[in-house]
C-alpha cells in the first residue's frame, strides 16, 4: 500500500515515541562507547548507520523520503571512502579483490554495452561501493566493528518498525505487502537481509537498552516479513538465524529464546485472526509447495536463451536490466549475462572465499564473542546465496544487500578481527593448567 507522508505521520501515535527513543539511545550509546575527548574518534559505524538506513529508504513510496535517501546514501559512501583513504595503508583481503576483478570486468564489456550511458552509471556506483566499504574497515579496530553491527541492528530496527506501523491496514488485502516501499520484493530482501543483524543485536549488545531495541526489531520484522507474503525474503531472512541459534550456550538465553517465541506466536495469531479471509487464503497460497516458483522457470528460461547469444563475453554491468521486462530473478544468471563466464567465477570464487573465511576464523576462535559475529556473517552468507538464487539482488548497484553483504565480508577480512582471535587464544591458553609434561617441553 502506498500512503501519503500524513497519512503515515497520523499512524504513528506511540510507535513514533518509539522510534525517536531508539534514535537517542543510539546517539547516546555513540557517545557514551567513544568519548570525543579522543582524537582520534572513529565514526565508520555512525557512517554505517546512515547507510543502511538510506539504503533501505531508497524506493520508498513517500517522495520526500524516497528523494533525501539517495542523498544521504551518497553521503555516507562519501564519508566511508574518505575514512578509508585517510588511514596509513588500506588492506584488503583476496577475496575482496575477486569481486573488484568482477566489477572491472563489468567495465571492460561496456564497449558493446545495450545502454552505454545508464550501465557506466551502474558500474561507477557499484566500484564506490565495494571500495568504500572495504578501505573504511580495513584498519578499523574491534570495538568499532562491533559498533558498526548493533548500529546495523538499529537501524534494521527502525526500518522494521516503520513498516510494521501499516501492517494493520492491509490485513484485509489479499496481496503482498510492501510496507512504505514501492515494491513488495525490495522490501522483504531488505528486511530479511537486517533480520539477523537485529537478531544478533538482541542477544550480543552490551547496553541493555539497545538489547531491549533489537529485540523489537526482530519481534516486529519476523512477523512483518512472514505476513508480507514474499516467500524468498523470509526464507532468506530466517535461514540467516540459525548459524546464531547455535551461538547459545547459557540455559538462561534458552529461556528467553522461549518467552520471545511464545510472543511472537501471541503477535502472529493476533494479526491472523485479524486478517480477513482472502488475505488468509492468499498467505496459505504463498507458503504452500503448490504455489511453485510463480513463473521463474519462464523467466529464467528466456535469460539462458539470451546469455547463450554470447556465454562467454558479458555485456556490461546493468545491461541484463535493459534486455526483459522483468529481471532475470537470479543473480548468478544476471552476472553471467553481463560479466560473462570469467565474471561469473570472480562473482562466486569471491562468495566461496567469504564462506571459507568465516569457517576458518570459526575453527581458531573459541571465545563466544568472535564466535556469535562469525555465526551472523555464516547466516547472513547462506541467506544472500538463496536471495541470488531466486532474485536479482545480489547483481544491483547499490542495494542495502550488497552492502550488508560487502559489509560483512570486509568485517571477517579485518586484521583486527584476526589479532583479537589470537590474542584471545592465547590468553586461553595461558590460563589453561598444563601438564608437567607439557611443561617440560615448553621449558625446553
Amino acid at each position: 500500500m502506498e500512503f501519503s507522508l500524513f497519512e503515515i505521520l497520523s499512524r504513528l501515535n506511540i510507535i513514533a515515541v518509539t522510534i525517536l527513543a531508539i534514535v537517542g539511545i543510539l546517539l547516546f550509546y555513540f557517545v557514551l562507547s567513544n568519548s570525543l575527548i579522543f582524537p582520534n574518534l572513529n565514526l565508520s559505524y555512525l557512517y554505517m548507520f546512515l547507510l543502511v538506513l538510506s539504503s533501505s529508504s531508497v524506493g520508498s513510496a513517500i517522495p520526500v523520503v524516497d528523494n533525501l535517501a539517495p542523498l544521504i546514501r551518497w553521503l555516507s559512501i562519501s564519508l566511508l571512502l574518505m575514512l578509508g583513504l585517510l588511514q596509513e595503508r588500506p588492506r584488503v583481503s583476496f577475496g575482496l579483490l575477486l569481486f573488484w576483478g568482477y566489477i572491472l570486468l563489468g567495465f571492460g564489456f561496456l564497449f558493446h554495452a545495450i545502454s552505454p550511458n545508464w550501465q557506466f552509471q551502474r558500474c561507477l556506483l557499484l566500484i564506490v561501493v565495494a571500495v568504500a566499504i572495504p578501505f573504511a574497515y580495513s584498519n578499523t579496530t574491534y570495538k568499532s566493528l562491533k559498533l558498526s553491527l548493533i548500529s546495523i541492528a538499529v537501524a534494521g530496527t527502525i526500518y522494521s518498525l516503520l513498516n510494521f506501523i501499516s501492517l494493520p491496514g492491509h490485513l484485509n488485502e489479499a496481496s503482498r505487502f510492501s510496507g512504505y516501499s514501492k515494491g513488495a520484493p525490495t522490501f522483504a530482501l531488505f528486511l530479511g537481509g537486517l533480520l539477523p543483524f537485529s537478531f544478533w543485536g538482541l542477544w550480543r549488545a552490551d547496553n541493555r537498552a539497545i538489547r531491549v531495541v533489537c529485540g523489537s526489531g526482530f519481534l516486529f520484522g519476523l512477523v512483518t516479513l512472514i505476513f508480507s507474503g514474499q516467500r524468498t525474503g523470509s526464507v532468506a531472512g530466517i535461514v540467516g538465524l540459525i548459524p546464531l541459534l547455535f551461538t547459545f550456550q547459557q540455559r538462561k538465553r534458552i529461556k528467553w529464546f522461549v518467552f520471545l517465541m511464545v510472543l511472537l506466536s501471541l503477535l502472529g495469531y493476533v494479526l491472523f485472526k485479524q486478517s480477513g479471509p482472502k488475505m488468509v487464503d492468499f498467505l496459505l497460497g504463498r507458503y504452500s509447495l503448490e504455489s511453485g516458483l510463480s513463473g521463474r522457470e519462464l523467466i529464467w528460461g528466456s535469460a539462458l536463451s539470451e546469455i547463450y547469444k554470447s556465454p562467454f563475453l558479458g555485456k556490461g554491468i546493468g545491461a541484463a536490466e535493459s534486455v526483459m521486462r522483468y529481471s532475470f530473478h537470479n543473480a548468478y544468471l544476471e552476472v553471467w549475462f553481463n560479466t560473462g563466464v570469467l565474471g561469473l567465477f570472480l562473482f562466486l570464487a569471491a562468495q566461496l572465499y567469504f564462506i571459507y573465511r568465516i569457517v576458518y576464523l570459526n575453527r581458531i576462535c573459541k571465545e563466544p564473542e568472535i564466535r556469535s559475529i562469525l555465526a551472523l556473517g555464516l547466516g547472513y552468507m547462506i541467506g544472500f546465496t538463496l536471495m541470488c538464487l531466486f532474485e536479482s539482488t545480489g547483481a544491483g548497484a547499490s542495494n542495502l544487500n550488497l552492502v550488508l553483504y560487502l559489509f560483512l565480508a570486509a568485517l571477517v577480512s579485518n586484521k583486527h578481527l584476526v589479532n583479537h582471535t589470537q590474542l584471545t587464544n592465547s590468553r586461553t591458553q595461558m590460563l589453561q593448567p598444563r601438564s608437567l609434561y607439557e611443561e617440560f617441553k615448553r621449558k625446553l
